[in-house]
């Protein structure tokens, strides 16, 4: 049985050129249009809706009668959603997830050998260096979705399995044409921001850890780790570990860690990026307060369920008490390493 949330009546479907380019960002008048439901919802609606404001007349969703995130339409088109229950809990073994510090410079990718791998936010640039094939994304930063759309567009025209809030594909649909899409869609939602329906209060948070695979750390500050990603992710501050609950819903039980260095990330380039052309970040503003505290209490729960996490990044912040050290040579093929 599904139960449907409609944010109000469906908009039109995006009219593209017949030849599009990858990406092309929507006209002044339908720009303005979409200011004025913003404001409109503003003015009807509560805080604790406002996160929703931008799916608000065009987005659609539905959910399984447990509460999940089902279908979801944005216009007249469905999205291709992936099967929950034929993804989650399928995998055992080693993963790697992909992240975009500089240190991913530093790893002849070329001569590894990857299995699984999930990408997040614009780890998609490494394939301008490296044939690297990903199974898996992440994108929950609608400021990415937004500001990067020649590298979204990348990941939309790629067979591999896309993880994202409504938010962040409402914006994908502002300049992207859906019916490109080579990707399928898994839904997820922040715990606290759940989509078309209003935001959880710090007592309701506490007692869906008792009931929905939740793991609160820390209350006050929305700290923790879903072990089950159709309940709700914690942001972390960071899409990296948003990747980090994915991966271990998907069951793989060894977690290799690139280029999660968190150092100095206000003022220091991503690995696709000059200092003409990095995008701002606000790692460094949220290290210590969250992102530190979640993955350390993140790394004692998961080794505590039997999943080993190593970190690639030599100069990573994350000491090792949130995951072992490990050296990207040690990832060879043999026939690389040994000649």
């Amino acid at each position: 049985m599904l139960s449907v949330e409609r944010a109000t009546p469906a908009l039109p479907a995006i009219e593209l050129p017949s030849k599009p380019p990858c990406y092309t960002w929507p006209g002044p008048i339908r720009r303005a249009r979409g200011t004025m439901l913003k404001l409109l919802y503003r003015w009807t609606h509560s805080r604790a809706f406002r996160h929703n404001e931008r799916l608000w007349g065009a987005v659609t969703v539905e959910r399984h009668e447990s509460g999940y995130l089902q279908r979801m339409r944005i216009g007249r088109h469905e999205l291709p959603i992936e099967n929950a229950d034929t993804l989650l809990g399928a995998f055992k073994g080693a993963c790697h997830l992909i992240a975009t510090g500089p240190s991913i410079s530093d790893i002849d990718y070329a001569s590894l050998d990857l299995d699984h791998v999930m990408g997040v936010n614009g780890a998609i640039a490494l394939q301008d260096r490296h044939p690297v094939q990903f199974d898996y994304y992440c994108i929950v930063d609608a400021g990415f979705a937004r500001n990067r759309p020649d590298l979204v567009a990348r990941v939309m025209q790629q067979r591999l399995v896309l993880f994202a809030t409504p938010l962040v594909l409402w914006y994908i649909a502002q300049y992207f044409p859906l019916e490109q899409m080579q990707c399928r869609v898994f839904l997820i939602e922040d715990v606290r921001y759940p989509a078309c329906r209003r935001a959880l209060r710090r007592q309701e948070l506490r007692a869906a850890q008792t009931r929905d695979g939740l793991v609160v750390f820390d209350e006050a500050r929305a700290l923790g780790f879903s072990l089950d990603i159709r309940r709700g992710t914690f942001d972390g501050r960071t899409v990296a570990y948003t990747g980090l609950q994915i991966l271990h819903s998907l069951g793989f039980d060894t977690l290799y860690l690139h280029g999660l260095d968190f150092r100095h990330a206000a003022r220091t380039p991503r690995f696709y990026e000059t200092a003409g052309t990095m995008q701002p970040s606000s790692l460094d503003d949220h290290f210590d307060a969250f992102i530190a505290p979640s993955f350390r209490e993140a790394a004692a729960l998961l080794e505590r369920r039997g999943v080993r996490m190593v970190n690639l990044s030599p100069h990573s912040a994350l000491d090792t008490q949130v995951a072992e050290k490990g050296d990207w040579r040690q990832l060879r093929r043999v026939s690389v390493a040994y000649g």
